[in-house]
Formats: C-alpha cells, sequence, structure tokens
C-alpha cells in the first residue's frame, strides 16, 4: 500500500495510524465530514475505502483510488493513512486526522453536526494560500 501511494501521488513521507476514532468511524461512514475547516489541510472531505485485508493489491488500489485530490485516506476497519513533502508534515496531517475524528465523535453525541461544504473548504484553502499561513520563511 506505502508503495503504491508513493507510486501514484508526489509523497516524500507517509504516516500509517490504527488511531481509534478514525477507526470507530471507519466502520460506519463513507466519508469524514468537515466539522472543522482544518479539513481543508487535507485536501478536503476524507473518503473510506473500502474493506481489503492489510498487504493485498485491493487494499493499495483502494486507497490509492481514494486518496485522488487528497492527503489523507481513511481504510474501511483497518486505519488511516496520510501523506506529506515531509515526514513532520505527514505526522501532522495525521493527528489532524485523529482530531477531526474525534470532534466529529463528540459532535455526534451533542446531536447532529453542522458541517463545512466544499466551498467553504475551497475558500479556507485560498485564503491560506493568500496568507501563506503556516508557512516558515514569508
Amino acid at each position: 500500500m506505502h508503495l503504491a501511494v508513493y507510486q501514484a501521488t508526489d509523497a516524500a513521507a507517509i504516516v500509517h495510524t490504527h488511531s481509534p476514532f478514525v477507526v470507530a468511524l471507519s466502520a460506519v461512514l463513507d466519508v469524514l465530514p468537515a466539522v472543522h475547516y482544518a479539513m481543508a489541510g487535507l485536501g478536503g472531505l476524507v473518503r473510506v475505502a473500502p474493506y481489503a485485508r492489510f498487504g493485498t493489491q485491493e487494499l493499495a488500489s483502494g486507497a490509492v483510488s481514494a486518496l485522488a485530490g487528497r492527503t489523507a485516506v481513511i481504510l474501511r476497519n483497518h486505519g488511516a493513512l496520510t501523506y506529506g513533502a515531509t515526514l513532520g508534515q505527514a505526522y501532522d496531517r495525521a493527528r489532524t486526522l485523529e482530531w477531526l475524528a474525534r470532534v466529529y465523535w463528540y459532535a455526534c453525541q451533542a446531536g447532529t453536526p453542522a458541517t463545512l461544504d466544499g466551498d467553504a473548504l475551497a475558500e479556507v484553502s485560498a485564503a491560506t494560500r493568500a496568507l501563506r499561513y503556516g508557512e516558515r520563511d514569508h
């Protein structure tokens, strides 16, 4: 799976986790809704790839397909994979994904979460680029 992601993307580093909130939600969601604008940093709504056993070409293909246009994917009944230009960036994305999953879980306990749509996430991405938000030397 990792090799397939390296081949299909511009990933320089990959982080693969089995974090608890992501795994729990992987069993019930087809996509993680955007409960916070931090989702824009992952490329948009995070898709859940179909279940396939670890170590299989089916898992690799499903992960790559669900990653299209994204830097994070949730693997059904398994975990998550994020990638980035550096190991630090891939790790930060994995932490963000688990945080978003936890926030969504808690919001569902309180009611029906209000979520952001693709236009709102695109606006966040554009503002981030325009402000060079998060860049070290600008």
